[in-house]
């Protein structure tokens, strides 16, 4: 019995020590303006199902709002829906993230990008910026109340859609305006300089 007793007390600081949250990967059950675009959040067409652009739920501990610290949880996923249906709509089902407590806060970003430049975001925008193509969104950063994993039943996931996740734009990468300008600068110098 003493036994029984001791492992069951290291089961638990275990499970206490590598808190768990559950929330739910998906825009579905949000309004209109929680979808994905295409070239502006308010006006563009809804992005299309299918694979060309890969969507990443990104998690953070508690109160982090740098982007760099966040990580993707699980795999990407797609537009839900055959093609011409539910446009927009991203489903991945529920993601398990490590809270501070069971069903504890954390922070959630959704990135989107074209499949074709990489496996996560960061890698696609690397790929994109270098070739100078590709489209890119994120949403809004928001803190989601998890749901507790361990619970008897399992708590319900935390809703990114309730937590007021909005709706982004896929839009073309940005072109590399910061080089462009720095060689116009110098060929400005180098004209003044000769007309001396």
């Amino acid at each position: 019995m003493k036994k029984l007793l001791i492992t069951a007390a290291a089961v638990l600081a275990t499970l206490s020590s590598f808190a768990q949250g559950t929330v739910n990967f998906s825009n579905a059950t949000g309004n209109t303006t929680q979808r994905v675009r295409m070239d502006d959040p308010n006006t563009g067409a809804l992005a299309p199902a299918g694979t060309t652009y890969s969507f990443g739920l990104y998690y953070a501990a508690d109160g982090t709002s740098d982007e760099s610290m966040f990580v993707m949880l699980g795999a990407s996923t797609g537009i839900a829906g055959a093609a011409g249906t539910q446009t927009g709509l991203y489903n991945g089902g529920t993601r398990t993230a490590p809270t501070a407590a069971a069903g504890g806060f954390g922070m959630f970003q959704v990135r989107g990008w074209e499949t074709a430049y990489g496996a996560d975001y960061t890698t696609a925008l690397a790929n994109g910026q270098a070739q100078g193509a590709g489209r890119f969104g994120k949403s809004n950063i928001v803190r989601v109340d998890t749901g507790d994993p361990t619970s008897v039943p399992a708590g319900t996931p935390g809703s990114l859609t309730a937590a007021g996740i909005s709706g982004f734009a896929l839009t073309p990468v940005p072109e590399p305006s910061a080089i462009a300008l720095g060689i116009l600068g110098a060929g400005t110098l180098l004209l003044l300089r000769r007309r001396k």
